[in-house]
């Protein structure tokens, strides 16, 4: 007999309804969590695979850039060995015309003059003018090459600035990704950013060559500029006991100038100090001194060698192996453009080393 009462069946349906609800939402939720699992897992794997194709895109442009500046270093190299190659024709041609003339108006017997006029160095005959149109013509053919690495320097620079773009957005781009810093990633920034130092000064040199380096001037705070330019420049210090200090005078320092050759200047000058600086620090002043803006670089390193000071602004001058010889020359060019002045010196404070440069502008107001 059945004591079950027709309610009691209902409550019992309902249950195993509810049971058999919650076991199919179970279900559905495992199913959800496990697709949602392999979306994530997918998103990881994509953005891996798409980091590793910016790292691989960006190691190669980097071999590209190596590549093209070592092309272009070896280029330079030829150009100050025609320099010197064409000094030296010229002190030869001015050693033999003295001898010449030294030679023609000596008291020297009829014989031996005539025997020295006959030696075809010395002859201002036939032979001497032959060889005088061909160190004519080595002149020509030395100031046509000159002209080519003049072109070559030019399109050199076009050509490096290319792919330097891309290299720092991906940089910065990694950069912002991951959190936690990465040494390979900091490396390729700073020297991304060295290349586009270093293709700035070439387009520079060229422009400075071909008189058609444009200065536009505006009004801006000189000290906002150098406390932007050291802020950059610290990102690319290798060195960790190493500091840039800088301290103005006055809180302001209006001038009139080319905001971004005045930038060129100051980076070329810190890297410059850099470059020499092994530890210690970077002091950089700027202070208005009568009608003038003066700003001072002193660096903690071995200081210049006075053999350097006669041509340490002229181009392909460097007191780095590793330098170019132009920031300095570039420096002094924009300087002077501006209406200033720019030298150097060694330290004169006593126990301590290290070279000063400063630079003067005028004032406003």
């Amino acid at each position: 007999m059945n004591n079950r009462t027709p309610a009691g069946t209902r409550q019992e349906s309902v249950r195993a309804q509810q049971l058999a609800t919650a076991s199919d939402t179970a279900k559905r939720i495992a199913e959800m969590r496990q697709k949602a699992l392999a979306i994530h897992t997918e998103v990881i794997r994509k953005r891996d695979l798409k980091m590793a194709e910016i790292s691989e895109s960006l190691n190669a442009t980097m071999r590209e850039v190596r590549s093209r500046h070592e092309s272009v270093r070896m280029q330079m190299r030829r150009e100050t060995v025609n320099r010197e190659v064409h000094l030296r024709v010229s002190r030869g041609l001015q050693a033999l015309e003295e001898f010449v003339r030294v030679l023609r108006h000596s008291t020297v017997t009829e014989k031996r003059l005539t025997e020295a006029i006959r030696d075809p160095v010395v002859s201002g005959s036939y032979l001497e003018r032959e060889r005088r149109a061909s160190m004519s013509e080595m002149v020509k053919s030395l100031q046509k090459q000159l002209m080519q690495q003049h072109e070559f320097l030019n399109v050199a620079a076009h050509e490096l600035r290319t792919p330097i773009l891309p290299i720092l957005a991906n940089a910065e781009l990694l950069r912002d990704k991951i959190t936690t810093g990465s040494r390979e990633l900091d490396t390729i920034f700073r020297n991304a950013v060295r290349l586009q130092q270093l293709s700035e000064n070439i387009l520079s040199a060229t422009k400075i060559d071909s008189n058609s380096l444009t200065i536009n001037k505006e009004e801006f705070d000189l000290n906002t500029l150098i406390s932007q330019m050291i802020e950059d420049e610290e990102h690319t210090i290798e060195i960790r006991n190493l500091r840039i200090v800088f301290v103005p005078q006055t809180t302001k320092l209006p001038v009139l100038a080319d905001e971004s050759r005045m930038g060129q200047v100051v980076v070329n000058l810190l890297d410059n100090a850099i470059k020499f600086t092994k530890e210690g620090q970077i002091l950089v002043t700027s202070e208005r001194v009568g009608k003038e803006i003066v700003v001072r670089v002193h660096d903690d390193g071995p200081g210049i060698d006075p053999q350097l000071f006669p041509v340490l602004f002229s181009k392909f001058a460097s007191r780095s192996p590793s330098g170019t010889g132009l920031g300095l020359f570039i420096c002094k060019k924009i300087i002077e453009a501006h209406g200033g002045t720019i030298h150097a010196r060694n330290s004169s404070f006593p126990g301590k080393s290290g070279a000063v440069f400063t630079f003067t502008l005028p004032a406003l107001g």
